[in-house]
């Protein structure tokens, strides 16, 4: 018998956490992908032949990286404080159905606005302790049996948002953002242990891009110094902003650093302007 989607919920706990409360750390997601990989390499020796028994050699710990969507709603936010700038260098323990991932560092992140569509995130976490030898647990009782306080008023949709000096850059019609956020960082290792426990934080870059219908100027040879912050404010039909994230900022003294037109017979000039900020 296959496993349902209905019974494999997604859980996030707070940060540097090893417990998740289903009761308030649900996620809304719309996806979720888990995948595990070995690092291996054939074991060739001069003067032998490969033993059928033996094949590989593993030069390196288990990677196991965790990637889900999940709708913006103002009514379940507490499982997405990953989100928040003040926990970038935190781990997040994980839970997908019952099978649970420890020591979960966040990659990146990626917001998509579009008119009339609910704004959606994309996150990508890396597990240092993820279960070994499991097989695929489903949570019968997703939310701890209790009902899950999804609100459609607190869904953040693309036109509930608010944009500020979007048009220092590209044209006044906007129609598509994609915001992400990026993370370096580098896994500690200790002796005698097959598993970091710790990942530090490198550094963290941010990058949005937007459709458009036309471009302020283009660029030349070091792109274009944004002048003042160019933001999009995430909030409900309410006007109640999303906490975690709340506003998305490309700030002054970002860069425009890729711009680009194209048109069709008979269609209007489409123009895209990626815009980067260096922010650790």
């Amino acid at each position: 018998m296959s496993l349902s989607y209905s019974n494999l919920p997604v859980y996030v706990g707070g940060p540097n956490s090893n417990t998740v409360n289903e009761a308030t750390r649900y996620v809304s997601a719309i996806d979720a992908n888990v995948s595990f990989s070995a690092s291996a390499a054939a074991k060739r020796n001069l003067g032998q032949s490969v033993d059928s028994t033996d094949q590989f050699k593993f030069q390196g710990p288990r990677t196991t990286n965790i990637s889900f969507k999940f709708i913006l709603d103002t009514s379940v936010e507490a499982s997405n404080s990953f989100l928040n700038d003040a926990s970038q260098s935190a781990f997040f323990p994980i839970k997908i159905g019952t099978n649970f991932y420890k020591n979960s560092y966040l990659s990146n992140y990626s917001v998509s606005i579009s008119p009339f569509q609910p704004v959606t995130v994309a996150a990508n976490f890396i597990s240092m302790n993820p279960p070994s030898g499991d097989a695929i647990k489903q949570d019968t009782s997703p939310y701890g049996g209790g009902t899950i306080p999804f609100n459609p008023d607190g869904v953040i949709y693309g036109y509930t948002c608010s944009v500020t000096n979007m048009d220092d850059v590209v044209g006044n019609v906007q129609s598509q953002i994609n915001y992400t956020k990026e993370y370096t960082r580098t896994p500690v290792y200790a002796l005698g242990n097959t598993n970091a426990e710790t990942m530090l934080l490198d550094g963290v870059e941010s990058e949005m891009n937007i459709t458009s219908t036309g471009l302020e100027n283009s660029i030349d040879y070091s792109g274009d110094k944004l002048a003042s912050d160019v933001s999009v404010g995430l909030q409900d039909i309410d006007g109640t902003a999303y906490p975690y994230i709340g506003t998305l900022t490309m700030a002054a003294g970002a860069r425009v650093l890729t711009t680009n037109y194209s048109v069709n017979g008979g269609d209007t000039v489409v123009t895209t302007a990626e815009i980067r900020q260096i922010d650790l």
